[in-house]
């Protein structure tokens, strides 16, 4: 029985400023500290999700704003407009990064999105083309342009790329489209609502894509891509256009916005039965839904009011990992794994191919990728490169592939790489608990090796950090620094680093006093290795997280 609470009210409302501005566009960032809008006054907004303000606003645009994306490393943020323009800007200090793009002109831009690696940028037109932008020179040559006009497919409504960037899909007026975006060709197109599919988006493993249809056929459709088929039935609920769909980040719940001035929350069971959760009714229609970053919130944007709703307690999908039975004691689990980790106990910290770890380091992301899939093509029982390659993903923030690689690397052989990887992973999704029991079982592949033990507890250190427990984070790193024995430069390559993040946060949040104050304890940490040769073990750090300003 669906449970319904259409008098649910709002935890926080994010208003846009001007009498008759409407927000038509909103996404998260990874980072979970901000949020990006756009709106009809041509303005977009970086919010500070924490204290509900605006910390810039970012002008450019001569039309309303109406599609908008943010990288999955959170470093770039794209707008479109009705006049077809797009625009580049850089997150963290809210520039353009380039002009006024006329990626689709006099026709409105009306969907937006970055490829898994950030190396491209997706832009779909009411012109029925789709462009791709490289984001190194934001170029789009002819090769890079489907235009969909010579298939009949009328309006190019929305563009979403697969989890693993392999799958382009293009919902049009008439059709649903994918295509392989190395060979730019088109694999498959099929019909899925009677008139305007309006919304697409995929499962965080890429095993699901779900489409959205406009008001004569307001329902929403599941499509397997191993064969295209539609799973089950349409879900039906809505009376209007459903303008957005989106899912949480487990793949368990689906939220709808529509025309109809409600968002709809969708359960996903292993059964494939889908019911409806929830109900948020709205005064407006709805024009955009996405989750938090931290999956307890929707965000829908209505009129000129952004809305957070709560999720109910039944609908948070639980942190507890699905590879580890509830019933099962953490310590049987450690017990169970020691007799694999004395079995293996000659190990680097991270067993990485030369030419992945000096790609990694020089902070080109998508080489170290492709040589770990070259890895995992030729042996898929390689459980180290499928660890290494989640600390790719990780790197990324593409927490859902991190976790996914590394549950396959601890699948196929359980070591200190894969459970350490795993914890990574399920930190840079929220999921501290069962970060700590990964972290765990990787220290029992430690064999008593106090500098593997010492690296460990620094790698914990810093996953606590990205899962926003600062305070825990700068207690531990504090207390290890004073343990015998240990290696102070790693402590101080980890403290330097954590308080530029620090300082960079409180700059966002224009606590200037505050910032000064870290960056100036970070000049102090970075004292005593500045002009020390890093040794192979501290490159660990670099390897895995971005402590780039460190070297």
């Amino acid at each position: 029985m669906a449970q319904l609470f259409p008098d649910s009210t709002p935890s926080r409302v994010f208003r846009g400023s001007g009498q008759y501005t409407s927000l038509t566009a909103v996404a998260v960032f990874p980072d979970k500290q901000r949020m990006v809008t756009g709106s009809s006054s041509k303005m977009v907004q970086l919010w500070d999700m924490k204290n509900a303000v605006v910390l810039k606003e970012l002008e450019g645009h001569n039309g309303a704003v109406s599609a908008l994306a943010v990288s999955q490393d959170g470093q770039l943020i794209a707008s479109g407009d009705q006049d077809g323009k797009v625009i580049a800007w850089d997150a963290n200090i809210g520039v353009s990064l380039s002009k006024s793009i006329p990626a689709h002109v006099y026709k409105s831009v009306t969907s937006l999105d970055f490829c898994p690696d950030g190396s491209m940028l997706a832009t779909a037109g009411a012109n029925g083309r789709v462009k791709l932008f490289s984001t190194k020179t934001w170029d789009s040559e002819w090769e890079n342009v489907y235009d969909l006009r010579s298939f009949r497919s009328g309006c190019s409504i929305c563009v979403r790329y697969s989890p693993s960037g392999e799958l382009l899909a293009i919902a049009t007026s008439e059709d649903i489209q994918i295509y392989n975006t190395r060979t730019r060709t088109r694999v498959i197109n099929f019909k899925a609502h009677s008139r305007d599919n309006i919304s697409l988006a995929w499962m965080p493993d890429g095993t699901r894509l779900f489409s959205a249809g406009g008001g004569v056929d307001p329902s929403i459709r599941e499509w397997d891509p191993s064969t295209w088929k539609q799973v089950g039935g349409p879900w039906n609920g809505h009376l209007e256009s459903i303008d957005s769909i989106s899912l949480n980040s487990s793949g368990t719940l689906l939220a709808s916005a529509s025309q109809d001035k409600r968002v709809r929350l969708w359960r996903l069971s292993e059964s494939d039965q889908r019911t409806i959760d929830s109900e948020f009714k709205h005064e407006l229609p709805v024009s955009c839904v996405t989750f938090s970053a931290d999956d307890r919130h929707i965000l829908s944007s209505s009129g000129r009011t952004i809305s957070e709703w709560p999720l109910s307690k039944n609908a948070i999908t639980k942190d507890d990992p699905k590879d580890v039975p509830k019933d099962i004691p953490k310590d049987f689990l450690v017990e169970q794994v020691t007799d694999q980790a004395h079995a293996h106990s000659n190990f680097e910290v991270f067993a990485m191919n030369p030419n992945a770890r000096d790609a990694c380091i020089a902070l080109n992301l998508p080489n170290a990728e492709k040589v770990l899939n070259e890895e995992i093509d030729a042996d898929s029982n390689n459980y180290i490169s499928y660890a290494n390659r989640a600390l790719i993903m990780a790197r990324k923030c593409d927490w859902d592939r991190a976790l996914l690689d590394s549950i396959k690397s601890v699948s196929i052989q359980p070591s200190f790489a894969g459970h350490v990887s795993k914890g990574i992973a399920l930190c840079g999704k929220g999921q501290v608990r069962a970060a700590n029991t990964a972290f765990d079982l990787a220290s029992v592949f430690t064999n008593g090796d106090l500098k593997i033990s010492h690296f460990l507890y620094l790698i914990k250190t810093i996953s606590l950090f990205n899962a926003n427990e600062h305070e825990e984070a700068m207690l531990r790193i504090g207390e290890l620094a004073v343990s015998p024995n240990v290696d102070i430069v790693a402590c101080r390559i980890v403290e330097t680093y954590l308080r530029i993040q620090l300082g960079m946060i409180a700059l966002r949040n224009a606590c200037h006093s505050e910032a000064i104050d870290h960056f100036n304890a970070a000049v102090n940490a970075s004292a005593s290795f500045h002009q020390l040769a890093i040794h192979s073990t501290h490159k660990e750090f670099i390897v895995v997280r971005q402590y780039d300003a460190i070297k």
